[in-house]
């Protein structure tokens, strides 16, 4: 059975940020997978699915907006001035690998590299990456009522995580194949920062699936309240419509957890 993980008061999760910090330590939450899924590799016949940037010219990730929902104190959509990477984790414990608490869906990994376009794309250590998305049903955790419906807590902390790139560049995060809701294409968002405290980002971006899988994942049950019915492709989406070049993931079935392996290179200029 997928429990929720437990809730933690102020002095809990101030006292686990400190550890996780201080050992570098990461919450391994199993996350559940969908019974009876059978993982797809995307199709090349996907027009809208261009390539990810695990390859290709050095160019800057798209700037997007961090939507209604990012939990970075600026709740303005693309407002990266007054955006704080202190105040999401500020009293949550989402400095973390794991950020699915458990909660039922298609398995996700998710690697992403940080890269420096002003450096020929070298890698770019010690930096922190934000990430944050939806669940199967298209709802975030941190808000109350009002959130694409549901009862949520602003507590909660759930597809939430934060995680130090290491000494290649590199962080992964496990979590599940996020859900869809109205007006939106299937998306992560990321944020990017130089440091943990008093940090503003430096990039504020998105990352879109290919839409063959999106079509496979959004039939599973657990993300089956709506389907694929209305579902929104890339290319009518308002953030994806003018291309996917910088921020398409590349995506592929993982047999050792029964779902996808998704990457992606965050380029930024520093």
């Amino acid at each position: 059975m997928c429990d929720q993980a437990p809730k933690f008061n102020g002095m809990q999760r101030r006292q686990l940020l400190k550890a996780l910090l201080g050992t570098g330590a990461t919450m391994m939450l199993a996350g559940c997978n969908t019974q009876g899924f059978s993982p797809v590799t995307s199709s090349s016949s996907d027009s809208d699915d261009s390539s990810g940037t695990t390859g290709g010219s050095c160019v800057q990730s798209a700037n997007e907006t961090n939507g209604p929902f990012p939990a970075d104190g600026s709740n303005t959509a693309g407002d990266g001035t007054s955006a704080k990477l202190d105040k999401v984790y500020t009293g949550s414990p989402i400095i973390r690998r794991d950020i699915s608490e458990s909660i039922a869906g298609v398995p996700l990994t998710l690697n992403i590299s940080l890269q420096n376009v002003n450096n020929s794309c070298s890698t770019i250590p010690n930096y922190y990456i934000y990430i944050w998305h939806c669940t199967p049903t298209g709802q975030y955790s941190a808000y109350t009522a009002s959130n694409n419906g549901g009862s949520h807590s602003s507590s909660e902390t759930y597809f939430r995580g934060i995680q130090q790139t290491d000494s290649n560049g590199e962080v992964t995060f496990t979590t599940i194949y996020p859900g869809w809701y109205s007006g939106r294409a299937i998306h992560i968002h990321a944020e990017v920062y130089a440091g943990l405290d008093d940090a503003y980002p430096i990039k504020i971006t998105q990352f879109a699936f290919p839409m063959s899988i999106n079509k496979v994942v959004a039939a599973q049950t657990s993300y089956g309240y709506k389907g694929t019915s209305g579902m929104m492709d890339n290319t009518a989406d308002g953030i994806f419509s003018d291309g996917t070049s910088t921020e398409m993931l590349t995506v592929a079935s993982n047999s050792s957890t029964g779902g996808y392996t998704a990457s992606i290179a965050v380029r930024v200029a520093v």
